[in-house]
């Protein structure tokens, strides 16, 4: 029987050159071959070669067995040596392989390892060849495993679940054996291969298949009228397993389990269709990347960007881009319901023959590992945003529906009329500049202005905002409200259009790049959220369209800082909420309740509220007449949210009338609308914001212009770890764990404070290490460190030192692995 042992614990990294001299660095796998600053670093610090070791004593018992070493990702290339002997070879950072070392390594002895890994950018290799607006951290920063097998076993599986009419159900199952040619036992003789279906523990439904007389390792098996299958769905994202055992002569060799789901997914020039259910796409790039550990973080955090996507941020699909993404986070996109578009890996440049032989290897890889999920909806077979290349695309186009007819294909660009091989036309539009020429302005393109076709096709934005108007997160209320504006300006356009599937906007998470991108400090500030994953007020753009029975979003886009804005103009500012209304209370007394602004925003299902009046109704009592209570808010109004420039000649002549009326002063009237609007000297500085749903209070938020910095959070986003599991042959086995520590710097009234910039020493006690350095600032008055597991268990105390602060701690506790 197959037995999978997680090589992750015991390695011996020598480098750069892969120098042994030194002696080595013991590391754990998932690894980087640097751990980078924060920003601002040259590239090139991690474009070297190195060298891996690992001492592997495999029992007795396997003598008779293969043996298998499988990596998840190494980047760029590498070999593979047992002893002195070279087994195998692999280039291209971002697919799994395999390496067949029986006969290399000899059981009950203790053999050595090796992986020679060089993490330069190879022009042969995708996405390598010119400028790449992303980093590709070098290491073997993916897991690696043991496996050990019997002579024959199963190699792979696909299985295409069946919509039929009607509700139907069925399912179509291939599978390949490996036959061990050369080997004494080889051949498919006596071999009988079975396919159980299971809901859970359950099996609901088996069949069999047999291998050729002449040992075809090529099987298949169907299963029809399937009764009871719930269909997946990101509202219902319900998985079964297809298992597959192979016995010989009766007696089972393998067994190997792929989870499915059964939904039909079809992008059509209506629109993108689930089930039969239209579903307009709204979704984030990703990249997979994080501060100090590059590509090298472990399933958990993988899983954890996932979640944040489709819980916290709400969105529908998500963009690997530009490249194949962790196993684990793929893993979560399933469970969670999350609709994925995988790409293969490149960026804008396409190489010689050889290139694209390596591209199309890549794209073979990608699907042969990915298309049992259900999440995956789209291929991508085209080089993000390259030129037309006839011949390479058709040969994509090829390989994609030759190994999995079940799904689409599509090929990002941004050229306009390009040529259409793929089935779905993918197009990243940056074509808001933020322009006011029309109202409101126009964020996305008509699709046939970018196909130039006459008629509809299936349309899918790709990408949009990212680069036009990169915000960081501690940048200014102004730059970041407009962020969030242009995204949901494109989300509304792509909403309002019905010939769109949908937008997925650009992107999710800052990003280190190259020097050729970015912000001075090589980093691209065009995340919802900053590298750490703390939200931008355009993350709440997102979170604000949940249905309000799953979880109340009530973020506003101010800090209510006189001072923040240009010329002290505090409105307007929106609320992003799906709440039915606002109201607005200001010092204790009532402003007024306001409503979304779907005049703005027609097509999002939960417009934010724009708040353009800080007055509202505590002018009731002042004995104003109704006019011109109208009169002193619209001033108010203006004046801080255009200056006093924006007030009409009408205006100007009301304000005359207002004035000869009452008696009043200009200077008098201009005090009543600041002491109103503006608040200066005010006592009490709470604003209050609640949010209603069918008339009653469902969140409160306070906020306060006279926000503080009062004391630091300190937060773990996991309670538990895991540490290494214990194997009877090979002791403590596994790789390590992970969780984000957040740390924010709170006001009095419990919300980041995002102006101080302290530095924070972290410490780590107990069965765990810090990632990165033990001294940072905080940015925008936020932070955030990871720490991993050293295999032990007990209780991690992280604790956080500040000399303007009281220090803070959290505990972790870390368990042993079942």
């Amino acid at each position: 029987m197959r037995t999978v042992i997680n090589l992750g614990r015991g390695w011996t990294w020598h480098g750069p050159d892969g120098d042994r001299d030194g002696g080595g660095e013991k590391v754990d796998v998932p690894h980087s071959v640097r751990e980078l600053p924060l920003n601002g670093f040259d590239e090139r610090a991690f474009q070297f070669v190195s060298l891996y070791e690992r001492d592997l004593a495999i029992p007795a018992r396997f003598a008779d067995k293969r043996i298998f070493l499988d990596f998840d990702g190494v980047m760029t290339a590498c070999e593979v040596s047992v002893g002195d002997r070279l087994a195998g070879t692999h280039v291209g950072g971002f697919t799994p392989f395999s390496v067949e070392i029986t006969g290399f390594a000899k059981p009950a002895e203790t053999t050595r390892i090796s992986v020679r890994v060089d993490s330069r950018e190879l022009p042969g290799v995708p996405p390598f060849g010119n400028v790449v607006d992303y980093l590709c951290y070098g290491g073997i920063y993916r897991d690696v495993r043991l496996r050990v097998q019997e002579s024959a076993f199963v190699s792979d599986i696909f299985a295409r679940p069946v919509c039929g009419a009607n509700g139907e159900r069925g399912l179509e199952i291939e599978a390949a054996v490996d036959l061990a040619a050369g080997r004494p036992d080889a051949g498919g003789t006596g071999l009988a291969l079975e396919f159980d279906l299971l809901d859970g523990e359950t099996v609901i439904a088996s069949a069999r298949a047999r291998t050729d007389a002449d040992g075809t390792p090529r099987l298949a098996a169907s299963l029809t009228g399937l009764a009871g299958i719930r269909d997946w769905s990101p509202r219902d994202p319900k998985l079964y397993a297809v298992r597959a055992r192979l016995a010989r002569d009766g007696v089972e060799i393998d067994r190997v389990e792929r989870r499915i789901g059964w939904r039909d997914a079809r992008f059509t020039p209506r629109g993108f269709f689930l089930n039969g259910e239209r579903i307009p796409l709204v979704g984030l790039n990703r990249h997979q990347s994080w501060p100090y550990a590059g590509f090298a973080m472990s399933g958990r955090a993988q899983r954890r960007d996932a979640e944040i996507l489709r819980r916290e941020l709400g969105v529908t699909v998500v963009r690997t881009s530009h490249y194949p993404q962790s196993p684990d986070f793929l893993d979560a996109c399933d469970e969670l319901g999350l609709l994925v578009f995988e790409e293969l890996p490149g960026w804008q440049h396409i190489g010689d023959d050889a290139w694209k032989d390596r591209a199309c290897r890549d794209l073979e890889d990608m699907i042969l590992r990915d298309r049992n999920r259900p999440s995956v909806v789209l291929w991508g077979v085209r080089i993000n945003e390259s030129r037309d290349d006839r011949p390479f695309y058709e040969r994509t186009n090829a390989i994609a529906r030759r190994l999995d007819p079940s799904r689409q294909t599509g090929g990002v660009r941004y050229v306009r009329k390009s040529e259409l091989l793929e089935d779905v036309y993918t197009f990243n539009d940056f074509s808001h500049d933020g322009s006011r020429a029309a109202r409101p302005p126009r964020a996305l393109l008509k699709q046939r202005t970018v196909t130039g076709r006459a008629r509809n096709v299936p349309y899918l934005v790709t990408e949009h905002t990212g680069h036009m108007y990169p915000a960081k997160r501690f940048d200014n209320e102004e730059r970041l409200r407009e962020h969030a504006l242009r995204h949901a300006r494109a989300m509304d356009a792509a909403l309002g259009d019905g010939s769109f599937s949908g937008a997925v906007g650009w992107c999710a998470f800052d990003y280190n790049t190259h020097k050729d991108f970015g912000s001075g400090d090589r980093m691209c500030y065009h995340g919802v959220c900053d590298a750490f994953r703390f939200p931008k007020y355009a993350a709440f753009a997102y979170a604000s369209q949940a249905d309000p029975r799953e979880r109340i979003v009530l973020e506003p886009a101010t800090l209510f800082a006189r001072g923040e804005r240009d010329a002290a103009r505090m409105l307007p500012f929106e609320i992003w909420t799906n709440c039915d209304s606002v109201v607005l209370y200001r010092s204790g007394e009532r402003v007024g309740e306001y409503l979304p602004d779907r005049a703005q925003f027609p097509n999002l299902p939960h417009p934010p509220v724009v708040i353009r009046d800080l007055i509202g109704e505590r002018l009731d009592g002042a004995g104003l007449s109704a006019r011109a209570r109208r009169l002193v808010r619209r001033v108010a109004s203006v004046v801080f949210s255009e200056g006093r420039a924006g007030l009409t000649a009408l205006d100007m002549a009301r304000i005359g009338f207002f004035l000869l009326r009452h008696r009043m002063g200009a200077a008098e009237f201009s005090d009543l609308v600041s002491s109103k609007a503006l608040g200066w000297g005010s006592a009490d500085e709470r604003f209050e914001i609640a949010g209603l749903l069918a008339g009653k209070e469902a969140a409160r938020r306070t906020l306060g212009g006279d926000a503080r910095a009062e004391r630091l959070s300190v937060a773990a986003d996991d309670g538990e770890l895991l540490a290494d599991a214990v194997d009877a042959d090979f002791g403590a086995v596994g790789s390590w764990d992970t969780t984000r520590i957040a740390i924010r710097a709170l006001d009095q009234y419990g919300n980041a404070y995002p102006f101080v910039a302290e530095a924070l020493r972290i410490s780590v006690r107990g069965p765990a290490t810090l990632i990165g350095p033990s001294l940072v600032p905080l940015t925008g008055g936020v932070t955030a460190v990871w720490i991993r597991t050293t295999g032990e268990v007990g209780t991690v105390m992280v604790e956080v030192e500040s000399g303007r602060f009281p220090a803070q701690s959290v505990e972790v506790t870390v368990r042993r692995r079942d």
